[in-house]
């Protein structure tokens, strides 16, 4: 009987015909090799319904015919695989006993028997084996982390107080502004004469700005004028209401200050303050602990993503997806 060697390009299964063996056909295929483990098309698909399980919100709809999305999944893959090793060279692997008890702990979490999770598995296209091996990469992935990452980091008082200054706006203290405004609008089918006489209409009231007439009279003034639009209370904004344009001018004006010309993509507009609002915000004892945990996941992810980066340069991988 001849003997079929698997290659690094695929892997064969022989079907017998009524004559002996007739054919063969190609079920699963190599897609990646990192230095000498192999990743095969089956493995990355299960990964991704692994994905999926594990992270509904995010991987409700997710296509495993969509190179993109193998793409992605190869590449968590590889990742994994050079944690593996490095845990390897460290004698810290993941044993099975611990595989074994964070299985059982998945079990008594969600209230199911072994022939439950078995069969709830299998529902997702999931075999015990295949959620064990998965379930084996995760924990390597938090130990790796711990050793390596977490433990090196440590975010200062002062890191924290200077992101809260910084951002003192996502923490509550908000500002707000109460505009009027007079408006030209423009539009893109507008010849060069229609937009400069346009542009001419609005440089004319900023003249008469200039020469000490009121804001509140120029409104009565242009009222009725088909070219422009006047609002004397537009009412209350946050900065992200706001073209960023107007924004940028509106939140540096004092209250009653007039604007100059601001141009936008929907034509020209002067604005005047006509209140400003402050909020106090929440003190800064009362999220340092977020800004710290906020902080220490933006160093940590650096810090992984450049292992990874480097030891993916490290390494012999070939992708053949």
């Amino acid at each position: 009987m001849k003997r079929f060697y698997a290659g690094l390009c695929c892997a064969l299964v022989v079907i017998m015909g009524t004559t002996g063996w007739a054919r063969a056909r190609i079920i699963d295929r190599v897609v990646a090799q990192v230095n000498e483990r192999v990743i095969t098309l089956s493995a990355l698909k299960r990964e991704a319904k692994v994905l999926k399980l594990e992270h509904p919100e995010r991987f409700r709809i997710i296509n495993l015919d969509d190179p993109r999305t193998l793409r992605f999944v190869l590449d968590q893959m590889i990742s994994t695989i050079l944690i593996e090793e490095e845990l390897k060279k460290m004698g810290r692997e993941v044993t099975d006993k611990e595989v074994n008890a964070a299985i059982e702990s998945v079990k008594k979490r969600n209230k199911m028997s072994y022939k439950q999770f078995e069969a709830f598995l299998k529902q997702k296209g999931l075999s015990i084996e295949a959620y064990r091996e998965a379930l084996k990469q995760r924990i390597e992935r938090m130990r790796f982390f711990n050793i390596t990452i977490k433990s090196h980091i440590m975010i200062s008082d002062d890191e924290v107080k200077a992101y809260y200054e910084k951002h003192k706006d996502e923490f509550g203290k908000e500002e707000r502004v109460r505009i009027a405004q007079i408006f030209v609008p423009i539009s893109k089918d507008l010849t060069p004469s229609q937009r400069l006489e346009r542009q001419n209409i609005i440089m004319r009231i900023e003249g008469e700005l200039f020469k000490g007439k009121d804001f509140q009279s120029l409104l009565k003034k242009y009222q009725s004028n088909a070219l422009i639009r006047v609002s004397e209370d537009l009412g209350w904004f946050k900065r992200k209401d706001l073209m960023k344009p107007i924004a940028d001018v509106a939140f540096k004006l004092k209250k009653g200050a007039v604007s100059d010309v601001i141009e936008t993509k929907s034509g020209f507009h002067i604005i005047k303050v006509l209140d400003i609002k402050k909020s106090q915000g929440k003190r800064f004892e009362d999220v340092k602990a977020e800004i710290q945990r906020l902080l220490f996941k933006r160093e940590s992810e650096k810090r992984l993503d450049q292992w990874l980066k480097n030891a993916k340069k490290q390494a012999n991988i070939q992708i053949m997806l």
